[in-house]
Order: C-alpha cells, then structure tokens, then sequence
C-alpha cells in the first residue's frame, strides 16, 4: 500500500502541475502516521494486538478509498494526512505480533526479514504502480493501494496469530 500510494501522489501532483507538493504530501502523511504511532502508547492493553490489527487493516482501507476521487492538491493533503493515521499503528502491530509468534533465538533475523519485506515490497509496488499510474493516471495507483489495503485487511480479519509456545501473549 506504501508504494502504491507514494505513485499516485507523484503522479497526482504532476497532473496538477506542482510536482513540488508530492514529497510534502507524502511527508504531512508520515507526520500523522508518527502522531498515531506515539498515541499508540495510550491504548489499553486489554485491546490485543490482534484486535488492533484488524483496526488498523481496516482503517487503511476505508481511509484509502477516498483517493480513488481525490482531484485537487488541496483534497489530496486532507486525505492522505488522514490515511496517515493508519500507517504506523498498522506497522506496530504486526512487528509485536512478530515478536509474539517467532522463536525467542530467532527475533532479530524475522524483525530483520519483515523490515527487509516491508522496504522490498514498497519499492516493488512504486515500480509497479508508477508505470501503471503514467499510463491510467493517479486513480489506478490509488486503486492498487486500496487493493493492497483490502488483502491485508482479509488476511488480519482471517489470521489466527498464536503466541510461540513459552512465551505469553503478554511476555515480552
């Protein structure tokens, strides 16, 4: 969704004329999404890191789908500042289920592997999307992000994470 969404943006503003405003875009939406992630602090534990994946899936792909009709610069920076909110609470979660579910000896190399996927997987869609977004225009990167959101959605609604035998769901 990462990548899908920073094509559509690059491609939006430079239909619109400022290609200038794409990195701003895309920074007032990691601003949001680090705001999110610090309240992430504050939510009570009682909500399971399950539960909050499923949130935070669901949240990415409701708050997606506005860009599908996103015309201005002005609609783009409201919409996207507000998908920010998903990101990183998103991005936490699935690291500390991560933490949850890999053998304790084997951490480091499965937080090494997901962050490794997670840049991987961005590039790769950039590469995708751009091209499809230079020929079908903004919407169909932004439709392939909403596309992106929804699968993770499914797989978090679907998934039945389980804790590695000997470590407690609230061990560290």
């Amino acid at each position: 969704m990462f990548g899908a969404c920073q094509a559509g943006i690059t491609a939006l503003t430079e239909r619109l004329g400022q290609p200038d405003q794409a990195g701003l875009v895309y920074a007032a939406m990691g601003v949001m999404s680090a705001v999110a992630g610090l309240c992430m602090a504050a939510v009570p534990a009682r909500l399971g890191l399950a539960v909050r994946w499923r949130a935070a899936t669901a949240a990415a792909f409701l708050l997606s789908l506005p860009l599908l009709w996103t015309q201005g610069l002005p609609a783009l920076y409201v919409t996207v500042t507000v998908l920010g909110v998903a990101y990183a609470p998103h991005l936490i979660t699935v690291f500390g289920l991560t933490e949850r579910v890999v053998p304790p000896a084997r951490l480091s190399e499965a937080m090494a592997f997901a962050t490794s996927a997670l840049v991987g997987g961005q590039a790769l869609a950039l590469a995708v999307t751009g091209r499809l977004a230079e020929s079908y225009g903004p919407a169909t990167a932004f439709g392939a992000a909403s596309l992106a959101a929804a699968l993770a959605c499914a797989i978090a609604l679907t998934a039945r994470p389980a804790s590695y035998p000997g470590r407690t769901a609230t061990s560290p």
